[in-house]
This record gives structure tokens, C-alpha cells and sequence, in this order.
């Protein structure tokens, strides 16, 4: 179960990752000479995610940072709720087994 919780907290790093990026293009988006950054998400071997940002030579589009607020906390939620799943599996094994 353990592996489980870190494949979602290693996700939910990489969600806080794109949240960081997002918030600082939104922060800069009204800077001259400022250029967007992305995210990219890899997996990561055996499993999980990392996110890895990298400069473009774009603007900031305020739809396209809006449409990345919402997936962060979508990803966020989603593992959250990964890890409340597994810690409840956990609880009714070590339940069984007592």
C-alpha cells in the first residue's frame, strides 16, 4: 500500500510543481519582455510522475493558465483521494488480520 500512497504523492509534487509555474506566468503576464513557462509531465520510473518547466518564447495565455488552475486541482483532488483509499485499505486489512 505504501507504493500506492508514493505514486500519488510523487503526483501531487508534480501537481504543486505546474501549480507554481501557472501562478508565476499569471503573476508576470502584464511584464514586458516576460515569456511564459510550461509544464511537462514524464513518468517516472518503475512508477509515478515528475513535472519539469521549461521557457517558451510565448506569451501568457490567460485560457491556457486558467485551463492549467483547474487541472492542478483537479490532480490534486484525484490523489488525494488515492491516498485516502489506500490508508482506508490499509485500515480494513490490519482490521481483518487483527
Amino acid at each position: 500500500m505504501s507504493n500506492i500512497s508514493g505514486i500519488a504523492g510523487g503526483a501531487l509534487k508534480a501537481f504543486s510543481t505546474s501549480q507554481q509555474i501557472t501562478s508565476n506566468n499569471v503573476a508576470n503576464m502584464n511584464t514586458d519582455g516576460f515569456s511564459a513557462s510550461q509544464v511537462i509531465f514524464q513518468e517516472q520510473s518503475p512508477f509515478g510522475v515528475t513535472a519539469s518547466a521549461f521557457r517558451t518564447s510565448d506569451s501568457v495565455d490567460i485560457s491556457r493558465e486558467a485551463t492549467n488552475l483547474l487541472t492542478n486541482v483537479q490532480g490534486f483532488k484525484a490523489n488525494i483521494n488515492v491516498i485516502k483509499a489506500a490508508d482506508e485499505m490499509t485500515k480494513d486489512l490490519l482490521n481483518i488480520q487483527a
